[in-house]
């Protein structure tokens, strides 16, 4: 455990929609379930806690970091904004994988989500769950998408963000050389010659691609998809 004194440690938790976590290399836990989920994956620096939830805390951290009592009145001042959830935790942001080096088990994977530019981290979040819950392999996020660890997407994909793989990509070679591998890269979008959904159960390796709230797909990733469903 990091030798760092009390006030010190508050600091991690506090004004956190004011800061860029990302740059500060932070990750944060709302809530039982979530901060569950991040001390898991991630190695926790701190958890701040009402009384009433000391014990969830201290056994969320177990040992690994320190567990600091608070109200919940004192942690909303803390934190910068309504705090309800009971218990808070910080950690160390996880590295996101690429594209240009992906895992081992990527030779195996069949089912893909590729977001080139979701803006919305709720979106990103509940997309997130849902492919993990439907079993699909991974997700792919171009470097327009919203940070797929900040507080709003992990809390609404409860975790799925830290365990389903998440690769990025910046550079429109690293979707050909996808489609080089075998991929079939299929547009999700309302158009006149978009197939019915029964069409992706006959694609070997799918890589079905999401476009943002309000542009939708871009074009020159659009013009890289075999068709649309």
């Amino acid at each position: 455990m990091e030798s760092i004194n009390e006030e010190d440690r508050l600091l991690l938790f506090a004004k956190l929609p004011d800061r860029d976590l990302r740059k500060e290399g932070l990750i944060i836990g709302e809530g039982r379930l979530v901060a569950e989920r991040v001390a898991l994956f991630c190695q926790p620096l701190g958890v701040v806690a009402i009384p009433s939830a000391q014990g969830d805390a201290r056994q969320i951290a177990a040992g690994r970091c320190p567990v600091l009592l608070r109200t919940e009145k004192e942690i909303s001042a803390l934190v910068g904004f309504p705090f309800h959830r009971g218990l808070i935790l910080v950690g160390r942001r996880p590295a996101m994988g690429s594209l240009t080096s992906p895992p081992r088990e990527y030779r195996w994977w069949r089912r893909i989500v590729v977001l080139p530019s979701v803006s919305d981290p709720e979106n990103l979040g509940a997309l997130t769950r849902t492919a993990s819950a439907l079993g699909w392999d991974a997700l792919l996020l171009g470097d327009e998408s919203c940070d797929p660890f900040g507080r709003r997407a992990l809390r609404c994909s409860m975790g799925a963000t830290l365990s389903l793989p998440l690769l990025g990509f910046e550079e429109m070679s690293a979707l050909d050389a996808l489609r080089s591998d075998g991929w079939t890269l299929v547009a999700a979008t309302l158009e006149g010659q978009s197939r019915g959904p029964e069409s992706l159960s006959k694609v070997d390796k799918l890589a079905l691609v999401l476009g943002n709230e309000r542009f939708g797909i871009p074009s020159e990733v659009r013009e890289r998809c075999v068709f649309s469903v």
